[in-house]
């Protein structure tokens, strides 16, 4: 299943939009994927990442759960991708 987590924010010069897709397994064997956009001010950590994404999954599947899957970019093309 998948859900994209839709954000209007790109970013400012403080801070940096990533886009992170997450997939993990619940104990019962249930998977999840997740998409969408995180805004974070210079400094952050993938770690501060990762638990921001997977903090809201373990509370809605529970624990154990695990990440089979996690990619974390920052949102952005580079510049001859658009000519």
């Amino acid at each position: 299943m998948s859900s994209p987590t839709a954000h209007t924010s790109i970013g400012t010069p403080a801070t940096t939009a990533y886009h992170y897709v997450i997939t993990i397994q619940a104990s019962n064997g249930a998977m999840w994927t997740q998409d969408g956009l995180l805004l974070r001010g210079r400094g952050a950590t993938r770690d501060e990442c990762l638990r921001d994404v997977v903090q809201p999954l373990y509370a809605e599947f529970g624990r154990p759960a695990v990440i089979l899957f996690f990619s974390l970019e920052p949102n952005t093309l580079a510049p001859e991708a658009g000519q």
